[in-house]
């Protein structure tokens, strides 16, 4: 370690993570579906509020999650999560307790959600799979939306502008009464990328994106009837994204996203003690994917799809005695594919029943005890003839031996049917790799054991401790292998013609273990605000092969999160440094591992946050200097990758301006 790396890592030390003070009770829904203050949480839920969201100068999900301990940033091409070792497709993100709808895979690209109308966002890590169903097995982000404030016409927009060519802006207005309320906002995100000229192999100069160019457009309003029994909402949303990328002058590609969704939601309170509530939703994906060749500067569909899904969900839930509060529900839902790597529409349906009881022992809040179970049945259909039916249970414990103290343990059982992409779709993969990946109808589901343990320690009013533990086995682990080593061609439905080397072809093959914990200490005064992060990820995969179990990719196995916030007197202006570290991954990609092989080069970010707040707290005024460190870092990759290089970061040190106005 050279002396400039060992005054970086210094300044690591010594800088912790903001956390912004939480006036009065925090309220969340994600870990029982039922309203409830987060401190008196059975399953331990991480609140990530908006003044929070502001304060790191986030515009889309991903670039909150970044800064979160234990959640990783994967990009495959668009930013999905990971968390606790699973990839994107095994955490379900939801949006006011909706599903998202993900890509075709499952995964939901958080990167082409904004936070332009988000209030704030509660994740929960572990197996989810009792009350969330299939794709909860990793954990379960639910963002929840800003609601308009009583009796006034309130108003908020931001706008800010980077020196790599980035505009964002947002706006949010609402009105609420005692019998209606509405809400609409919007956003736009642009990013100009960075354009190379290069020469093609006819002497020519032609444009690649040597940083991916982004467009992200959206909007999203809801409509709310104040009924004597509750509310009815009407919720709608569109969103439009493109992104432009190249990884050489044959292999460039862009890809576009169309989203609509929208649905019904209703609660009735029979009394203080009994809420009967639930939603119906509708979800449209359209999904389309060019290949460009700059060097004949030709361009192909290669992966264009539809994918929709309904859903409806009806829940009840009721406190018969002090010591008890009981929920049941039902669920189901409806999802189909279109593609144009076949003929027809491939469809599922699953319907699920489930419920649990916080059992309160005495009713004294010392100790808590939550079982539940779910049954799941993923009906057959003409191209699958076979049922899969599935038991989930869950059990957790929460023991308060002081006020101070909370302990957790839990243990859940999560599941993932296989998606339509992995039992139907027939997908061409381009250069430099060329080969055709085939489903499998025949698939099982995979199946995980999570277990859980936490412990939070409130050391004074103003300083926490905060450690946690898991350990997730996952079976019939879904995975592709070389089913036919022959090359051949073949058109695709948009009459292209697809060469491929050889064919690959999912199967359940085997088992995975995910394991590790994390550390957090906060401090938060008045001025103030101080917390640094470590989390650890040990995740393996059993190689059938090689007969032994193996480092699973992409997962990042030592990750630190610190910064600093400190409001000065008299100017009143606060000043944050922010610094996220993570250790080199294993190369490659997938759950099952692929063909991984060497690691990626570390990543290490710092940045620098100034604000100012004028007219009574009603206009901020804000810079931002992203990468101070402009790209330094300790590590190269295995075959000698920068952090510049690997990860796409070539446009340096980023300074941004930007201001809020709320009404």
């Amino acid at each position: 370690m050279n002396f400039k790396q060992a005054v970086i890592f210094t300044q690591l030390l010594v800088i912790t993570n903001i956390v912004f003070a939480q006036q009065g009770p925090v309220m969340v829904v994600t870990g029982s579906k039922v309203e409830e203050d987060a401190k008196e949480a059975v399953t331990a839920v991480e609140v990530i509020s908006r003044d929070e969201i502001e304060a790191l100068g986030a515009k889309t999900v991903a670039e909150v999650m970044e800064n979160i301990p234990g959640v990783i940033i994967f990009d495959h091409p668009q930013a999905t999560v990971m968390m606790q070792g699973f990839e994107g497709a095994y955490v379900k993100v939801l949006v006011d307790g909706v599903e998202v709808t993900g890509d075709v895979g499952g995964a939901t690209p958080v990167s082409a959600i904004p936070v332009s109308d988000i209030e704030r966002i509660e994740i929960v890590r572990g197996a989810s799979s009792v009350l969330y169903g299939s794709d909860a097995m990793g954990g379960v982000i639910n963002i929840i939306t800003k609601k308009p404030d009583k009796d006034r016409f309130s108003f908020r927009t931001r706008h800010e502008f980077a020196s790599n060519l980035r505009y964002y802006g947002d706006a949010y207005a609402g009105y609420d009464n005692k019998y209606f309320a509405l809400s609409l906002g919007g956003a736009f995100d642009w990013d100009d990328g960075k354009i190379t000229k290069t020469q093609n192999n006819m002497g020519k100069l032609v444009d690649i994106y040597d940083v991916a160019a982004a467009r992200l457009g959206s909007a999203r309003g809801n409509a709310i009837w104040h009924h004597r029994g509750g509310d009815l909402e009407l919720f709608g949303s569109w969103s439009d994204s493109l992104l432009t990328t190249s990884a050489d002058l044959e292999n460039g590609y862009e890809f576009a996203n169309t989203k609509i969704e929208g649905g019904l939601r209703n609660s009735w309170s029979f009394s203080d003690l009994a809420l009967l509530d639930g939603f119906l939703s509708y979800h449209r994906l359209k999904y389309d994917a060019q290949k460009k060749n700059y060097s004949f500067n030709t361009e192909s569909p290669y992966a264009d799809s539809l994918f929709q899904d309904i859903e409806g969900e009806v829940r009840f839930s009721w406190e018969p005695v002090i010591s008890h509060s009981l929920l049941f529900g039902v669920n189901a839902r409806r999802e189909a594919l279109e593609s144009d790597s076949f003929e027809a529409e491939k469809s599922m349906v699953t319907l699920a029943a489930f419920a649990q009881d916080t059992w309160n022992i005495k009713g004294l809040d010392r100790f808590r005890i939550v079982p539940g179970l779910r049954f799941d049945w993923r009906l057959p259909n003409s191209t699958n003839e076979e049922n899969i039916i599935k038991l989930t249970p869950k059990l957790a414990f929460r023991y308060d031996p002081t006020d101070a103290l909370a302990l957790r343990l839990s243990y859940g059982m999560g599941f993932k049917t296989p998606s339509l992409k992995q039992n139907y779709w027939v997908f061409f993969h381009p250069a430099p790799y060329n080969f055709l990946l085939t489903g499998n109808p025949n698939l099982r589901p995979e199946t995980s054991h999570g277990f859980n343990a936490s412990a939070d320690y409130a050391v004074t009013k103003k300083f926490q401790v905060n450690i946690g533990a898991y350990f997730n086995y996952i079976t019939d682990l879904i995975d592709d292998y070389i089913s036919d080593e022959s090359s051949g061609s073949a058109v695709n439905t948009s009459g292209n013609l697809q060469p491929y080397i050889y064919t690959r072809t999912y199967r359940n093959v085997g088992k995975a273990i995910t394991s590790g914990g994390d550390l957090s200490l906060r401090y938060n005064g008045q001025r103030l605000k101080l917390m640094g992060a470590y989390n650890l990820i040990v995740a393996r995969g059993y190689d059938e092969e090689e007969g032994a179990y193996t480092d699973l990719p992409s997962r990042v196995p030592h990750q630190v999160n610190l910064s600093a916030a400190y409001t000065i007197p008299v100017i009143e202006t606060t000043v944050s440094l922010r610094a996220n570290w993570n250790a080199p991954q294993i190369a490659g990609g997938g759950m099952s591992g692929g063909d991984a092989a060497g690691h990626s080069p570390d990543y290490l970010m710092m940045n620098f946050r100034l604000s100012k707040f004028f007219f009574k707290e009603k206009l901020e005024v804000y810079g931002v200097i992203h990468n101070i460190l402009n790209n330094s870092h300790f590590i190269k990759g295995s075959e000698g990758q920068s952090q510049r290089d690997y990860f796409g970061l070539r446009d340096g040190i980023i300074f941004s301006l930007g201001g809020s106005f709320k009404w």
